[in-house]
């Protein structure tokens, strides 16, 4: 495989796998109101409409869509959604939400599923367990669940390492919060947030590991959850860029970068338009 090759897998990769901020020391979490209730409820046929506006930050080009999100299975351990008949997520918290099973108190929401999205026979995922997504009890701020790993893959001679830190962190409990013209009573957020640094190795006389993608925050997803109603808004921004010195270094050793972004802004906005509760 050539270096553009392997660059432009980096490339895909990093917009789609689905956690922090640009700092890695993390806020103390700050007392508020707790809250309790059904803020995702989960029966059978329940549905929510989405507009869904996908931002490139570079060139403030807008892209719309729309899902439909609703829940399609209900088992002893949780419950299964589904979004536009079986089709492809167009919000990114639509995709994290149907990536696998999910399972609710009266306080908390948790995913048992995936982050992740093979391209190109390149699979890579990150496995949630039970990785909580909101905790209406906790302060504003705290940490909800964190996993580090790292993934190696061989690419026809070219061993690519990549490191990520994928956690969420309980948000502000808000009393009211106005969504597309609606004023929602009652409302939890939290954030989802995916920290990634890349490598490769080359050799000039001798073996030498450089950076792709120095560690950095790539994925950052705000959500906000309404009691009896559910996800009622979220917004979700991809950022990375890539290493510049090894970028130049890549050209001098005749890597075709021509065709790969160094950079990439994008923001993924999904908001509630219409929603199905059954009681």
């Amino acid at each position: 495989m050539t270096f553009s090759k392997l660059a432009s897998l980096l490339f895909f990769s990093i917009i789609f796998i689905s956690c922090s901020s640009d700092s890695n020391e993390d806020t103390p979490a700050t007392p508020q109101q707790q809250f309790e209730g059904d803020f995702f409820p989960l029966n059978v046929d329940n549905s929510w409409d989405y507009n869904v506006v996908n931002t490139d930050n570079n060139t403030a080009q807008n892209t719309t869509s729309e899902d439909e999100l609703y829940v399609e299975i209900e088992t002893t351990n949780g419950y299964s959604l589904s979004v536009n008949q079986g089709g492809l997520a167009n919000g990114t918290m639509s995709g994290i939400l149907t990536s696998g099973e999910l399972t609710r108190t009266e306080t908390t929401l948790a995913a048992n599923g995936t982050v992740g999205l093979p391209i190109d026979g390149f699979d890579f995922q990150i496995n949630l367990e039970n990785a909580l997504l909101y905790n209406t009890q906790a302060d504003n701020g705290a940490q909800l669940s964190i996993k580090s790993g790292s993934f190696t893959q061989d690419f026809q001679g070219y061993p690519v390492t990549i490191n990520y830190t994928l956690k969420s962190t309980q948000l502000q409990n808000l009393s009211s919060l106005d969504v597309n013209g609606t004023t929602y009573n009652s409302v939890t957020s939290s954030n989802i947030s995916l920290e990634l640094s890349v490598t490769t190795e080359i050799t000039i006389l001798v073996t030498q590991t450089i950076s792709i993608l120095d560690p950095q925050q790539v994925l950052s997803v705000n959500s906000y959850y309404a009691e009896n109603v559910g996800l009622i808004k979220a917004e979700a921004n991809t950022n990375y860029q890539l290493n510049t010195e090894t970028a130049a270094l890549l050209n001098q050793l005749g890597a075709d970068l021509g065709a790969l972004q160094t950079s990439l802004s994008v923001t993924n906005t999904q908001v509630l338009t219409d929603y199905n509760i059954i009681e």
